[in-house]
């Protein structure tokens, strides 16, 4: 659908490559010669600031055209880093080729445009939530969050290191370690192994907790 009206010059420069957990697609500042879909798997997209900290961005469900951003505004560097958190099958395709498609096609340059909007938009929601909440309410609003899009048979499987946690949340990783005691004591998180559960009984739970730090924030 996302290509319904991409022509034959356009369809046959596109490659798909497996890539790995773990690999880092490209870096912030890299020159951007090809735009990337997501055609499985998940992925997390990383900014840097001026004092050297990272922030992860909220993840991104829907087809995105990671780079199209930057085509639109001009701009010849990549703005963020993006790094695949499973394995994951990602669609290529050459910058040039996405360029000329776009700038001559006004269906595909809304469709990019509208995607992006919502992309933006979801940012901009996700950081003035967390702007009410503290501490273990925003990890909890972030298992709630995750809960409802990534979970599988009611059930969340979350496999990533305490930094990454505090990437999403932008609480220290000492918070983070204190805040996931006290949801596991609480029942409202298992642990299996090195991993994090969360069920639908616990999700509710954590739903609850959100939602009462909200009003009290407020």
């Amino acid at each position: 659908m996302y290509f319904k009206t991409a022509p034959d010059w356009l369809l046959n420069a596109i490659t798909v490559e497996e890539v790995k957990k773990g690999t880092p697609v490209f870096h912030e500042g890299e020159k951007i010669n090809t735009i990337y879909f997501i055609g499985k798997g998940l992925v997390k997209v990383t900014d840097n600031n001026i004092h050297g900290m990272s922030y992860n961005h909220r993840l991104f469900t829907k087809m995105y055209a990671y780079g199209a951003m930057e085509v639109l505004m001009e701009v010849e560097e990549h703005c963020h880093t993006l790094q695949t958190l499973t394995d994951c099958l990602l669609v290529k395709v050459p910058k040039n080729k996405f360029e000329r498609w776009i700038h001559t096609d006004i269906i595909a340059l809304k469709q990019v445009s509208k995607l992006m909007g919502e992309y933006l938009f979801s940012q901009a929601c996700s950081s003035r939530d967390f702007l009410f909440l503290q501490g273990a309410n925003r990890l909890a609003w972030l298992f709630v969050d995750w809960h409802e899009k990534y979970a599988q048979n009611g059930v969340l499987r979350i496999s990533f290191v305490r930094q990454d946690l505090s990437d999403y949340t932008g609480i220290c990783v000492r918070t983070v370690n204190r805040c996931l005691r006290k949801f596991i004591n609480e029942g409202y998180i298992s642990r299996k192994g090195n991993d994090i559960e969360i069920n639908q009984k616990q999700y509710l739970l954590l739903k609850e907790s959100t939602e009462d730090g909200f009003r009290e924030a407020i």
